[in-house]
């Protein structure tokens, strides 16, 4: 899916934080996917809404300590984030003394805002839920046709290599890495399973469904002029949505680092998990908050994700990788 602003997109509709529009007051429904789907199949084996808190049967947002999205069934060679490191059990040892407790995991950061220019809050977006097409109960069209999957694999990957510099509103600039290109690929396989011509109900997109009211919010902040209807620019689009949620989220609520890789203490992954929710959901509906431990006094990163089966799937898409297996 895309976001709020230019997000992919399915026959539902994309919020407008998240999904490529990512929209503060956006709701997103969450699908889960197998990493073992191929291109010709849905993406997500079930859908399930999850973004809209009021909706009903779906799950509203809570806020978990551990910042793991809920558990859903994913085929056993993808897990989808990483395992936390065990430790030692504290017992006897044979002259009669007590071992040595393990060391205690390291708490998630606590939300510091970055010194100096940051990157904005979106802009409004379309309140309507966006589903993408292969999860959706609408039929898709497909008003051209489909690039062959080499040619979306080489542009996706060059797109995640490529390093981009974010044009602030207060005229400053943010420069940014390049995204991990797992990342890319999986939320394009969650999205439209690398179908290039597709278009959803809602309006969104192409490979990355990117939205409409995405497209000239992502142009103007990244200086360019992507055409969401060919394949370089489609996945240009949805890249720049990715890039400034990694900025939103890690200028927020991390002291401005953008590293989306696993902490080595606790094997969580908070600003990925924030970016992929907000990418479908939209960033407004996504949130990293702090929870103060009474007992203790420990303050740790606690999430609040509205659709958490999508987050589950598409990390389980970056670890199984079934555009690698698929015909």
């Amino acid at each position: 899916m895309a976001v709020s602003t230019a997000v992919l997109a399915g026959c539902g509709s994309k919020p407008a934080d998240g999904h490529t529009d990512a929209a503060p007051n956006t709701t997103a429904v969450a699908t889960t996917a197998s990493p073992t789907d191929t291109p010709s199949a849905s993406p997500a084996a079930t859908t399930s809404p999850t973004a809209s808190p009021s909706a009903t049967g779906s799950p509203s947002p809570t806020a978990s300590k551990s910042a793991k999205p809920t558990p859903t069934p994913t085929p056993s060679s993808a897990k989808p984030g990483a395992a936390r490191p065990s430790g030692g059990t504290g017992g006897a040892n044979s002259a009669g003394t007590a071992e040595k407790a393990p060391a205690p995991a390291v708490a998630a950061p606590a939300p510091t805002a970055k010194p100096g220019p940051v990157a904005p809050p979106p802009p409004p977006a379309p309140a309507t839920p966006h589903v993408p097409p292969l999860q959706s109960g609408c039929q898709p069209s497909k008003p051209q046709p489909d690039e062959p999957k080499e040619a979306v694999a080489a542009a996706l990957a060059a797109a995640a290599e490529k390093p981009r510099t974010l044009s602030l509103s207060n005229g400053g600039t943010d420069k940014l890495p390049p995204l991990p290109v797992n990342l890319v690929k999986a939320i394009a396989w969650q999205e439209s399973g690398w179908q290039s011509g597709i278009l959803a109900c809602d309006g969104g997109i192409g490979t990355m469904q990117v939205m409409p009211n995405t497209i000239s919010w992502m142009n103007n902040k990244f200086g360019t002029a992507s055409d969401p209807k060919t394949l370089p620019g489609n996945v240009q689009l949805g890249t720049q949505l990715l890039d400034w949620l990694v900025a939103y989220f890690g200028d927020s609520s991390f002291g401005g680092k953008y590293d989306l890789s696993p902490d080595p203490a606790t094997g969580k992954t908070p600003l990925l998990d924030l970016v992929i929710a907000a990418y479908n959901a939209g960033a407004g509906n996504v949130h990293y908050n702090t929870v103060t431990d009474p007992a203790t006094g420990e303050t740790e990163g606690s999430l609040v994700i509205p659709n958490p089966s999508y987050v589950a799937n598409v990390k389980a898409l970056m670890s199984g990788q079934p555009w690698n297996k698929a015909g």
